[in-house]
């Protein structure tokens, strides 16, 4: 344990843990191209259920930073998510390849979530990220 000893584990709890239809599911992708000046292949390489995860809209003051004022995104579709399980944490989409994906309802259909920004602190068992949907409903 490191520093004033605060751990988040667990703190998801029953009561705060999102009853979502359908589950959580953190999706890992990984990708190659295919041969001299091929095209950008992606798989899909672990699919796992969350069990500890909050699920909350997103806040507006962070969505206006990560899209800016002229930005064209609505509120509704950005998360923020908190997973207090103690092994996961997340990798933001910074070379738009997608690496982590979740997948949730939105209330009307299953979709795939990326990671915006994610704070990750394996030291107290934290991660904190804001999603926004991928505008291509799950089959």
């Amino acid at each position: 344990m490191y520093g004033n000893g605060l751990d988040m584990r667990g703190h998801v709890d029953s009561t705060f843990k999102s009853k979502i239809e359908g589950g959580i599911w953190l999706i890992r992708k990984e990708g190659d191209y295919s041969g001299p000046g091929g095209v950008w292949q992606e798989t899909e390489t672990e699919r796992e259920e969350l069990k500890r995860v909050n699920v909350q809209p997103g806040k507006w003051r962070e969505i206006n930073l990560l899209v800016g004022e002229g930005g064209v995104a609505l509120i509704s579709d950005f998360r923020t998510v908190h997973i207090n399980d103690g092994k996961t944490y997340l990798m933001p989409d910074e070379s738009g390849e997608y690496t982590d994906q979740l997948e949730f309802s939105d209330g009307v259909v299953m979709r795939r979530w990326r990671v915006m920004t994610a704070d990750n602190r394996p030291w107290r068992n934290f991660c904190r990220a804001v999603v926004q949907v991928i505008r291509e409903p799950v089959t």
